[in-house]
């Protein structure tokens, strides 16, 4: 995987390219798991990238000394965290026009808003009206979160809407799942007699790999379980580690993230949300990675960064054939299971045959080529040069025609 600048190809432009993040990384992971890693991505390959996040969501005595309206480096890209500037409680006056101006000044060829919320959405629809282009990132069923976060009708109605709006206008629009692109096309029904500007394209997560992949053969027989809290089939789980333990005595699982089980497991310990390095630590430590996801379309929508970072790892990972958790699976070069008898007969099998989880883990890190974040920006430089504004539209910037 590159690591620094290289040249690009004689067909690709250098693009000079702005995301902005619709709020900062103290309580939701799109921005370290999806923004940052695919702008680094991008920079690696020789484009000049830049991040914008307006943190009006990371509590003032975080964030004070963290901020500046020049921001600083990570890696190869530049970070711009303006000042909120006077309010509170995500309500910041200033904070629109500041945003504004860095959109202003770093002058991109194509901004990535992410989902087109809040600040985000509203600067997004500014440089549009500017004449820029943008390009809307969509990673989450965000109707279903504002549920989820228990906003009041009146709130989400209006999130709601302004994220469709912008979806619908916008030079072309990324969606992290294929669940998401179904929604896609629902917002496409909805105003039957004012076509979609906008160009879909699926891009997943991605991952960065380990150095070298986790002995997973000289491992005890530990399965572990990385979860969100709201990810999880209960009712599953249940019937899979009961009826594995029943086979394999000796058999463990941990259980990692915000989830405690509605019932006591037979050898299971609960860990918790765990530190950066504890948590690399873990999926080394376990013979297998574990998920039974729900169906519910929050799930669906999702494409889940804990599967990528147990492969990224080595760690085979065995999942029942929902959503996204199937789909990276698949393009790693494994199979999910397609039901619990034969994820329990699979699980039984790598937690007694060291031989067969250490084939399974060298198999699962050898395919991880297809997943990593280079892959990813490569894939999505190739769909940016198709991008075809409509007549309406200010033309493309001359470095991306």
């Amino acid at each position: 995987m590159r690591t620094y600048a290289q040249a690009l190809p004689a067909m690709i432009p250098v693009m000079h390219a702005l995301f902005l993040s619709s709020f900062g990384p103290c309580k939701r992971q799109t921005l370290p798991r999806r923004l940052l890693p695919l702008a680094r991505a991008l920079a690696a390959r020789g484009h000049e990238v830049g991040l914008l996040i307006p943190a009006w969501d990371c509590p003032q005595s975080e964030a004070r000394g963290q901020r500046s309206e020049v921001g600083g480096q990570v890696g190869e890209v530049r970070v711009i965290v303006p000042e909120l500037g006077l309010g509170g409680g995500g309500v910041y006056p200033q904070l629109l026009g500041r945003l504004q101006r860095q959109i202003r000044a770093f002058e991109p060829d194509i901004l990535f808003v992410s989902k087109g919320l809040g600040y985000a959405g509203r600067a997004g629809r500014w440089w549009m009206k500017q004449g820029g282009q943008i390009v809307v990132d969509v990673d989450d069923l965000e109707p279903a979160w504002h549920r989820e976060a228990g906003r009041n009708r009146l709130a989400a109605w209006l999130l709601t809407r302004q994220e469709a709006a912008l979806i619908r206008d916008a030079t072309g629009v990324i969606f992290a799942s294929h669940f998401l692109l179904a929604y896609y096309r629902h917002i496409r029904t909805q105003h039957p007699k004012r076509p979609l500007a906008s160009l879909p394209y699926y891009l997943p997560n991605g991952l960065i790999p380990a150095a070298s992949r986790a002995p997973v053969e000289a491992n005890p027989p530990r399965a572990l379980l990385l979860t969100r809290g709201h990810d999880v089939d209960a009712g599953a789980l249940v019937q899979v580690w009961t009826q594995t333990v029943a086979r394999v005595p000796q058999a463990e699982l941990l259980i990692a993230g915000g989830w405690t089980p509605p019932q006591p497991l037979p050898q299971t310990r609960v860990l918790g949300w765990l530190p950066p390095d504890r948590y690399t630590q873990t999926i080394r430590s376990a013979a297998v990675c574990l998920f039974t996801p729900t169906k519910k379309p929050l799930v669906q929508a999702k494409s889940p960064a804990r599967v990528l970072d147990c492969l990224a790892q080595g760690v085979p990972v065995l999942t029942l054939d929902v959503g996204e958790y199937a789909a990276l699976v698949r393009e790693g070069g494994g199979e999910p299971a397609p039901d619990e008898a034969e994820l329990i007969a699979r699980l039984q099998q790598l937690l007694t045959a060291p031989q067969a989880r250490g084939r399974a883990g060298q198999e699962a890190f050898a395919g991880i080529t297809p997943l990593h974040w280079d892959r990813r920006a490569a894939s999505l430089e190739t769909w940016l040069l198709q991008l075809k504004p409509e007549p309406s539209q200010a033309p493309l910037h001359p470095r991306l025609r």
